[in-house]
């Protein structure tokens, strides 16, 4: 297989995981042999079989059922994440790049600070002081998320603005907003895409991490880290309590990777 056959694969391939799993996120409801709160305490730790695909949990849920509806907690989080973070980024950035001076000091010095501290450690800190709920998930992951994007923003915003086309917008007295959403924003689109892709990954490994650690979604909320967290507690006796959960996150995580390393390879294709 060609190199550039082999980047391609991998590319399609991250395409059609993240196409498989949203579909199963967003038509749980239709694909779920199950209703979500249906229990069966006779089927308690049931292995998996023709009936319950990945078994049953040791309240006799169906856990395939359990893990269609975690994905639409934790894909819905990571996107909303990512939106919220790739917008608010995408403003500070270009308002530093466009405005300079003490504006862009101050945004540099915020972003500095949030990068001091590991995102992993920094949305636990903070969720200890907050009560469990998707929205307080959010608002955690996205505080620190927007950072990644200032920062590529403002130093493309800094190189494109040096170009011929955006020096003539300034020469005929263009507004800055007009030259941030007409001029620049458009041709950055490559590189952001490329960093959602890998932000996308990031969120939901720190999301399941935080409700793995009963800091993320509030309990009885179906989230992959949560299913995992309580297999654990059952991981001699019935195993796959734990390994479907942990086998979605390793999946969508590994897809959204697949998708960042194709898309820089086509709109970056000097990187190795």
């Amino acid at each position: 297989m060609k190199k550039t056959e082999y980047k391609a694969f991998y590319l399609y391939l991250g395409l059609v995981l993240i196409l498989v799993l949203s579909v199963f996120a967003v038509f749980a409801p239709l694909l779920s042999p199950f209703d979500l709160h249906y229990y069966n305490l006779s089927d308690s730790f049931l292995s998996p079989n023709t009936t319950h695909w990945f078994g049953c949990d040791f309240e006799g849920r169906d856990i395939f059922t359990l893990v269609l509806y975690g994905a639409r907690v934790s894909l819905g989080i990571a996107l909303v994440v990512t939106l919220v973070s790739f917008v608010l980024g995408s403003l500070l950035g270009l308002c530093g790049a466009l405005c300079r001076g003490p504006i862009d000091n101050a945004i540099l010095f915020l972003t500095d600070v949030f990068l001091a501290f590991p995102s992993f450690l920094f949305a636990i800190a903070v969720a200890a002081f907050l009560r469990p709920s998707i929205s307080n998930v959010i608002f955690i992951l996205s505080l620190k998320g927007w950072v990644s994007y200032a920062r590529l923003i403002r130093g493309q915003a800094l190189s494109l603005r040096e170009q011929a086309y955006v020096q003539s917008s300034i020469a005929l007295g263009a507004s800055k907003s007009r030259i941030a959403f007409k001029d620049l924003l458009p041709n950055m689109l490559g590189p952001l895409v490329i960093n959602a892709s890998f932000g996308m990954a990031g969120v939901i490994m720190i999301e399941s991490s935080l409700s793995f650690l009963g800091l993320g979604v509030p309990a009885g909320t179906p989230s992959w880290g949560a299913l995992l967290d309580q297999g654990t507690q059952y991981l001699l006796i019935a195993p796959h309590l734990s390994f479907f959960p942990g086998l979605c996150i390793m999946l969508v995580v590994l897809a959204f990777n697949f998708l960042g390393d194709g898309l820089r390879d086509r709109f970056v294709p000097d990187t190795k």
